[in-house]
């Protein structure tokens, strides 16, 4: 496992977040695509670390910084299908990935509604508040 996906993006010189973000496919293809922890068959079955998790999410977002929007959208899924749609952390990285891949203003504008309603709903979810800020930080 490359040891640049076990650090935050942000970190990453532009040149090293390239790379691993053009190695992306190959990852994707060598790691589990599910795990169902928990079961009796998770015994037999690819072991769950928080290694693959952070793997999962530091290559998301070396991918939306490069570009690669369908990596990118491979990553979020998987991390979607283990920790469900209401997960915060997992929320954070949607709006990421939503606020990347918006085409136009007016979608971006639903981003930042969705955040607004998530913040309605949860004054203290400090995790989605300022998403915009940290893909301007990962840019630089």
């Amino acid at each position: 496992m490359n040891s640049s996906l076990l650090h935050p993006p942000a970190h990453l010189p532009p040149e090293v977040a390239l790379h691993v973000s053009q190695q992306a496919p190959a990852i994707l293809q060598s790691t589990p695509a599910t795990i169902k922890p928990y079961t009796l068959n998770s015994l037999w079955t690819a072991a769950e670390t928080p290694e693959l998790w952070s793997t999962y999410e530091n290559l998301m977002l070396s991918c939306l910084r490069t570009g690669d929007e369908e990596s990118a959208r491979l990553c979020i899924g998987r991390l979607t299908e283990r920790f469900g749609t209401s997960n915060e952390r997992v929320l954070a990285l949607a709006g990421l990935y939503d606020e990347a891949t918006a085409k136009t203003e007016a979608e971006l504008n639903e981003v930042l509604k969705s955040y607004e309603k998530i913040l309605k709903n949860d004054p203290t979810n400090t995790v989605r508040r300022s998403p915009c800020l940290y893909l301007q930080q990962i840019a630089h």
